[in-house]
């Protein structure tokens, strides 16, 4: 009986098998992209139905257009996938589980007009179609850069966006980008842009009244903090109408940033990971110990210095002096000392999903950099969680929080002046000196050689001094420590169907902290100098809070009529206070606090000091956003901004703005080409005000200060400036004409902006005033300047086949900038014409900024007859001396101090007005450094999982003074020099045919103006740079079909590849 039995369970399982096996569910997964320029479509929503059109399972796709879904298969299941603006599509599932879906654009026709289905774009405070934007506005989706090994997200826009114009302030790492958009508005406020990360001001300035260190927004990459791999997109708002709804601080443009956020999907997670190797750039060729021996001998003849080796055993190659004959008997090449093979690691997880009710996205990031150079190098920790809660169909809330580490590493050098670095010496330093100390038994004893005082100076204290560089490298210290937080919350409520109320409260905590050390062994100077074992500790705290109050109306009018309303309230409250303590002469060189029992004051740069600062501004503003029939839309801001910062009487700014589309293609006499070739054709304009603060916190009020000495044991203080109570903003008008161009389903399109951009009352520091009035300087508001220009971008989809896809793209700016107005109280010029390498800088009215004076470079006198001064038929010039007799002229350097008769040998100037002398009145116009134009190109070719995509930017028409070439050809002092100086001149030349055309002149220690201000070092600074190049292969989806990926590429990027350029 029990065997029946169990013969029959037996046989009623196997019956079952069949629809147990057949029950078994499978994971269906994708991507939804469009077929136009295939962009994921983050919302789009898929249903899986069976053949009764019954549905199974849905789901809604991620930001990055993922989906997946969890069902039984069944032969007939159909997936349908339906995204706004796009064509409904319904796709056999045939037992598949990877299913790629592209979508293609939907026409719709209302009426008359014809509309295109488009993704929306966020204007800063709304969001509206793409289509129907009425400002400059670019889009950048990061998906497009993630191949790019980067520290900051700026680098990899170099050049991708016409009209910013972005230069690398250092290739040290951790530093960042000198950004402009349309052009400098400013000459003494700043010209950066603003930046909004997720809604949120993203505070980068430094107000004038904290002093950290040598730290400037422009040094420290202003987004360091944001990893790059957790941005989607950067939008760049260009024109008044963009930026006037973030008032004042957008006067310089805004950078939009949106970070990913999580979707409607089980949990996922991403993982990316890169390596990158750095390679230093060539550097200088420059003379080995026994060229540089002779040049300096040489130098000293032509000089009328006798050579004692006594006095200057260095250079003697004494064997009986053998202290200074194995010390500086040396062939060292300083720059390969210093230089190394530089390495990045960039690794980053996230963890995505959620459902309906909920989605979340959390992110850790690891970024480490080693530089180039010996001692620098960049390592970041940065966390994220975004977090989006529907609490009801009417009720939500999102919370966003990041956190971020970073230590950013480099030499003492840096901390005195961050523009300088240790190779700059490296490139001057003696090439007979040794990096390391030999005894007078010619064995190395392991310590840097680092003497007192050498031929060509000593440690002073300043960043100019002289000090052995690898030493200084190895032995000195700079770490900036910096920690943010920034947490934000926004809450969302919908009482009506048209009405949203938003509230956004938002924090920012930053701590930096610097800590350099500078220890006898990196100097050699005496312990009781106040340079020995410097020591100095700064810490800085910012608070930062911020809301928003945000009201929208979007009333339905049906098809022909589309309209938005916005009215908010923002309030911003910053507070900030610093503490710096500088000591020197510590008891040892591993004491590097300056609590360390060091000498605390009594000398110049010692001693305990603080400062703090708090700064409030309050802003109204509105919005209206109105389009009808899809082909006339308008779009106007009003904004009023109130700021402490500002005396009573200008304490609030108002700053309007209005813009037009009018898109030419939805017109009714259009259809036949928009219904063949044509998808968009849209002309804009737009016109706005924006204002600008002061960067100091109390630029309006009086400040008092304390005398640093003492009358009968007590300090006193003194009023520091002048109280402006009429101190105004700095405002800036721009006008703006667009025109925008698409064609044969956006296979080819342009955008073209013109722009007109004109700053009045321009801040000015430091006018001069008479002293009777207890001051010697005063800021105010004088000066106006000028921006105005042109941009173009345009893209190309020559090749679009099943393979194959080949994508070209190119945008190029031009800004024309002009000074109109300045202050005759302002300083107008800066450097000596008297002096070598002085360079003149003018601010001169009908001007650009940024321009080069000085004096025309003629060769090198070759004999004593090319000395003679010639008149402008190019007769020599005599003159009569006290006997009667006649006598040549001879080319002179004169000015009232000054009177130099040039020899043979020199460097030879134009006498602009023939009158003998070289002076103030030769000097003429070199250059300037803004260039003519700005942008990139590149292109990517795709075939089937394979990819390869390049990218170039360039610059074009800006001038560059050479200092490298200025400081490595004067052969004025004990400086170490370039190769090219084999060729100077070192004989007079009869025949002057026999001289080489690129002769230099003489060496000549301290005597003479062989290296004055001239265009000899000025060159043209354009180039065309090989950004990167990239080599991709997308795993597919049949290859991931057993593994538990969804994606999976690889890649390589090569960075940097090549400079074309004419700067030497």
């Amino acid at each position: 009986m029990k065997n029946i039995l169990n013969k029959c369970l037996l046989i009623a399982l196997l019956a079952l098998l069949p629809g147990l096996m057949q029950a078994q569910k499978v994971l269906i997964r994708g991507v939804v992209t469009a077929y136009e320029d295939k962009q994921p479509l983050p919302g789009a929503y898929l249903l899986l139905q069976n053949s009764d059109g019954r549905v199974v399972a849905n789901t809604v796709t991620d930001y990055e257009g993922n989906y997946s879904l969890l069902s039984v298969l069944k032969p007939g299941d159909v997936l349908v996938v339906s995204y706004s603006g796009f064509k409904k599509q319904t796709i056999p599932v045939d037992n598949r589980e990877i299913i790629n879906i592209e979508m293609r654009e939907e026409v719709l026709e209302l009426g008359t007009a014809t509309v295109l289905g488009r993704r929306q774009i966020s204007t800063g405070m709304m969001n509206i179609n793409e289509r129907d934007l009425t400002s400059a506005a670019v889009r950048i989706e990061m998906s497009e850069l993630e191949d790019l090994s980067v520290a900051s997200s700026d680098d990899a826009l170099q050049g991708r966006v016409a009209g910013m114009d972005m230069v690398t302030t250092s290739g040290a790492p951790g530093a960042g980008m000198s950004i402009r958009i349309r052009g400098t508005t400013s000459i003494n406020g700043s010209s950066q842009p603003y930046i909004i990360v997720d809604g949120f001001p993203y505070e980068t300035t430094i107000s004038e009244d904290f002093d950290f260190s040598t730290a400037d927004e422009e040094e420290y990459s202003q987004m360091l903090n944001i990893a790059p791999g957790d941005i989607k997109e950067i939008i760049v708002l260009k024109d008044a109408a963009a930026t006037a709804i973030w008032g004042s601080k957008a006067a310089n443009g805004v950078l939009q940033i949106t970070t990913k956020r999580g979707g409607i999907s089980p949990p996922t997670v991403t993982l990316s990971s890169k390596g990158t190797l750095s390679k230093q750039a060539k550097g200088i060729p420059t003379l080995n110990g026994d060229q540089y021996v002779g040049l300096i001998l040489e130098a000293m003849m032509n000089s009328g210095i006798s050579f004692n080796p006594e006095s200057y055993p260095e250079l003697a190659n004494d064997v009986n002096n053998p202290y200074y004959y194995y010390n500086y008997g040396q062939n060292t090449d300083w720059f390969n000392e210093l230089t190394q093979n530089g390495w990045t690691q960039d690794h980053n997880v996230a963890i995505s999903g959620g459902s309906g009710k909920a989605q979340y996205r959390a992110s850790v990031g690891y970024y480490d950099e080693t530089g180039t150079t010996v001692g620098t190098g960049f390592e970041r920790i940065t966390t994220r969680l975004n977090v989006d809660y529907n609490v009801s169909e009417k009720f939500r809330f999102s919370a966003n929080m990041s956190y971020n580490y970073s230590e950013t590493d480099r030499a003492f050098i840096s901390y005195l002046r961050s523009s300088y670095d240790v190779l700059s010496q490296a490139y001057v330093r003696a090439p007979n000196m040794s990096v390391y100390e030999y005894n007078e038994a010619g064995v190395l004893t392991g310590n840097f050689f680092t003497p007192a005082s050498t031929l060509q100076g000593y440690w002073t204290g300043s960043a100019s001094s002289i000090y052995n560089p690898v030493a200084m490298a190895d032995e000195s210290m700079y770490k900036l420590v910096s920690n943010r937080i920034i947490p934000n919350l926004s809450v969302i409520w919908n009482p009506l169907s048209v009405l949203r109320y938003q509230f956004d409260v938002g924090f920012d905590i930053m701590n930096d902290k610097a800590n350099a050390f500078l220890p006898v062994t990196a100097t050699g100077r005496p312990w009781t100098e106040s340079t020995v074992n410097r020591a100095s500790d700064s810490d800085s705290e910012a608070f930062i809070l911020q809301t928003f109050n945000k009201l929208l109306y979007t009333p339905e009018m049906g098809d022909n009529h589309s309209l938005q309303i916005l009215v908010g309230f923002n309030t911003y409250d910053k507070m900030e206070k610093g503490f710096s303590a500088n000591a020197s002469n510590s008891a040892s060189p591993y004491l590097t606090d300056p609590s360390n029992g060091a000498r605390v004051a009594g000398l110049s740069g010692l001693g305990i000091n603080s400062s703090s600062g708090q700064s409030r501004s309050v802003n109204l503003f509105s919005q209206v956003h109105y389009s009808l029939l899809d082909r006339y839309i308008l779009s106007a801001t009003l904004r009023r901004d109130g700021s402490s910062r500002f005396g009573q009487n200008h304490r609030w700014g108002t700053y309007p703005s209005v813009s037009l589309r009018y898109r030419i293609s939805g017109e009714p006499f259009m259809q036949d080409l928009s219904g063949k070739w044509l998808d968009e054709l849209s002309l804009r304009a737009s016109y706005g005000v924006n204002g600008a603060q002061p960067r100091g916190n109390y630029a309006s009020v009086a400040t008092y200060d304390v005398y640093n000495y003492e009358y009968l044991g007590a300090s006193g203080t003194f009023q520091r400036n002048l109280e402006l109570v009429d101190l105004r903003w700095e405002n800036t008008t721009q006008a703006n004409i667009g025109l925008n161009f698409a064609s044969f389903s956006n296979r080819l399109g342009f955008d073209f902006e013109w722009y007109q951009k004109k700053t009045r009352d321009l801040f000015m520091y430091n006018l001069k005033i008479p002293t009777t009035t207890g001051f010697s300087s005063v800021n105010t508001n004088v000066g106006r300047m000028d921006n105005n220009g042109w941009e173009f971008q345009c893209f190309a989809i020559p090749i679009k086949t099943k393979d194959w896809t080949l994508s070209l793209n190119l945008n190029f700016a031009r800004n024309d900038n002009r000074l109109r107005e300045i202050s005759e109280l302002y300083p107008q010029e800066s450097g000596l014409s008297t002096s070598n390498a002085s360079y003149i800088s003018q601010l001169i009215v009908d001007q650009p900024l940024g321009s080069y004076y000085g004096y025309l470079y003629d060769g090198v006198y070759l004999n004593e007859d090319q000395t003679i001064a010639r008149d402008k038929k190019g007769d020599k010039i005599y003159t009569y001396n006290d006997k009667g007799e006649q006598e040549p002229v001879y080319m002179r350097f004169s000015y009232p101090s000054i009177d130099y008769q040039f020899q043979p040998g020199d460097a030879r100037y134009v006498d602009v007005n023939n009158d003998g002398n070289i002076d103030y009145q030769d000097i003429v116009w070199l250059g300037n450094a803004m260039a003519l134009f700005s942008g990139g190109f590149g292109g990517k070719l795709s075939w089937k999982q394979f990819s390869m995509d390049a990218f170039f930017n360039f610059r074009y028409g800006n001038d560059v003074i050479n200092y490298a070439k200025l400081n490595m050809e004067n052969m004025y002092a004990f400086d170490n020099q370039s190769l090219s100086v084999l060729r100077r001149w070192r004989h007079v030349y009869p025949d002057e045919s026999e001289a080489p055309d690129d002769l230099l002149p003489r060496a000549l220690y301290r005597k003479g103006y062989n290296y004055l201000a001239s265009d000899r070092f000025v060159e043209d600074g354009s180039f065309v740079r090989f950004k990167s190049l990239t080599f991709r292969y997308n795993m597919s989806g049949e290859q991931l079909k057993n593994t538990f990926l969804q994606r999976a590429s690889f890649f390589i990027t090569l960075q940097n590849l090549y400079v074309w350029t004419g700067y030497t």
